[in-house]
């Protein structure tokens, strides 16, 4: 399986994030990718403040 963040994941991203990273490579967030039977789930977890953004794509 292949998973990607896409731009629109990416600009929403940018638009939550509000604490500046810790170390010296920049990292800050765990990327989480749950295949179910009925889509992707994809969440990202800030590992300073632990707040996490659910990207998951709206299932009809």
């Amino acid at each position: 399986m292949k998973f990607e963040i896409n731009e629109k994941m990416e600009h929403k991203i940018r638009e939550w994030d509000s604490c500046k990273a810790v170390d010296v490579t920049g990292a800050k967030f765990e990327y989480s990718f749950i295949p179910t039977g009925i889509g992707l789930v994809i969440k990202v977890q800030c590992d300073i403040c632990r707040r996490i953004l659910d990207l998951t794509e709206d299932w009809e």
